[in-house]
């Protein structure tokens, strides 16, 4: 082992002991952190009870798309933490946290539109993980002057993990480094094992009992059971092979072209099967080329050139509406065989992510057909239970009467100007329930500007011309620049 457990145990307690600067420690249910946590765990319980009066925070943030099993596990462990922190009488709390609502996948994927997220465009990150344990770090730091953020780095995992360590690198605090993160100037970060291989982890947790409770044999059993050769020994000493460098993420995750690890689970495990529609949902509908599915607008409207096409924006209504329709009924097989098994009920998207989709397609995006109690009646045979929404201008009716019209003037561009219609209808009606008018107009500008063509064919005309009048004129703009 790199360097003994017992002298990062000795570490811990001078460093714990050396100011009343209060800690946080980074949780996710993996064996880096539950490594570094137990490391500490130890450390601070074998100082005198009156020495162990500095507060430790264990935050965990749930994105509420991680893998099912993984969430589940990391539920339990904090709830174990809790409670064996009060009754040995540690000063350690245990925090779950999640994004905002804006904030969540669903939300900005099937609500917003958003593409599924691709290294051009890693909008996932910041909003689902890195804000909510941000703001908690932020707010913890800023009340107390300073905090010490305990993190389960290590080095030799990546070349992208190295260089975000050397970072943390040149402290006159020893051990400790400052977070380069200007948001938390205030935060002192700290790796304890971050000299540790895979195998000094494992040997560690291994033959160490766990001090909250939980078992890290069944730890161990989980990374067996994602790695696709499951036949992988326990680490004992360093000239056993490790299999336990699985990673786990988000079921969601498109940086990948396989979630192997749930793969793996759901073939080594009978009683994981129940999680193939999930990963089927993923498959067909998150890793694919989208292009076709997206609207040659950019969000705002716009459009952007890049090599003499179109650079299309969020998904299109049509393909919001199949994501939201395929997704609940992902979420109805699940837990149709979570039942049968007995356990705890999977949720894949919660009523307060379908009562803001359903906010963001009536008042942001104008699509007053307000599809989303609809579809979620279909799928489930029963009452949206959601929150209920202002009267909208037209019903039913009225809105395929519009269809009809819309037909019988343009065949050939009878959706765009449909939608048109409809989005105008959508922004007067807003202006005169809320009775403000200062940007009333403006809105309705917006509206026409973004259904201004009939057609990707008729916007790709114009984009080119317009660039080409620039160039002329010698505008020497980016043709990726977005165009009014």
């Amino acid at each position: 082992m790199s360097i003994p457990f017992e002298k990062i145990v000795e570490e811990i307690r001078e460093l714990y002991q050396s100011d009343s600067i209060p800690w946080i420690v980074g949780y996710s249910g993996g064996k880096d952190s539950t490594a570094s946590l137990q490391l500490l765990w130890t450390a601070v319980a074998s100082l005198p009870p009156e020495k162990r009066v500095k507060p430790i925070h264990v935050i965990s943030t749930d994105t509420l798309v991680e893998n099912p099993v993984i969430a589940a596990w990391v539920h339990t462990s904090l709830l174990r933490i809790g409670i064996s922190a009060q009754q040995q009488g540690l000063n350690i709390t245990a925090h779950r946290l999640t994004p905002s609502v804006e904030n969540r996948f669903w939300v900005n994927l099937i609500g917003k539109g958003y593409p599924a997220p691709r290294p051009k465009f890693r909008w996932c990150t910041d909003r689902l993980k890195i804000s909510a344990s941000t703001k908690f770090i932020q707010e913890l730091s800023e009340n107390n002057g300073e905090a010490i953020l305990v993190l389960g780095q290590r080095r030799g995992e990546s070349q992208a993990r190295d260089k975000v360590m050397d970072q943390y690198q040149g402290s006159t605090r020893a051990r400790l480094s400052k977070n380069k993160d200007p948001r938390l100037s205030r935060v002192w970060v700290y790796p304890p094992i971050e000299s540790w291989t895979s195998d000094d982890v494992w040997e560690y947790l291994i033959t160490q009992p766990n001090p909250w409770g939980i078992d890290n044999q069944e730890l161990f059993s989980i990374y067996r059971g994602a790695t696709p050769d499951a036949e992988c020994p326990i680490v004992v000493d360093t000239s056993t092979p490790s299999c336990g460098d699985s990673r786990f993420g988000c079921y969601v995750c498109t940086m990948v072209t396989q979630d192997k690890s749930m793969q793996a689970m759901i073939q080594n495990d009978e009683q994981k099967q129940w999680m193939q529609p999930i990963l089927d949902f993923r498959n067909k509908h998150l890793a694919i080329e989208d292009r076709s599915v997206r609207d040659f607008r950019r969000m705002n409207g716009r459009l952007t050139m890049f090599r003499d096409e179109l650079v299309h924006g969020p998904y299109t209504q049509a393909h919001r509406i199949q994501l939201l329709r395929e997704l609940l009924l992902t979420q109805r097989v699940v837990r149709n065989a979570d039942q049968k098994q007995g356990t705890q009920l999977i949720e894949l998207i919660s009523i307060e992510e379908l009562d803001e989709i359903r906010r963001l397609w009536v008042e942001e995006k104008g699509e007053i057909e307000d599809h989303v109690p609809r579809i979620y009646s279909e799928v489930f045979d029963e009452p949206y239970p959601g929150k209920e929404l202002e009267q909208v201008p037209l019903d039913a009716t009225d809105l395929s009467l519009l269809e009809g019209v819309a037909k019988e003037i343009d065949p050939a561009a009878a959706n765009e100007l449909y939608k048109l219609t409809r989005s105008l209808l959508a922004v007067q009606f807003q202006s005169m329930e809320s009775h403000k008018r200062s940007k009333h107009l403006d809105r309705l500008e917006g509206v026409l500007q973004h259904y201004a063509f009939r057609n990707e064919e008729e916007a790709l005309e114009f984009a080119r011309s317009s660039i080409t009048t620039k160039e002329s004129e010698g505008d020497a703009s980016d043709p990726t620049a977005s165009i009014a």
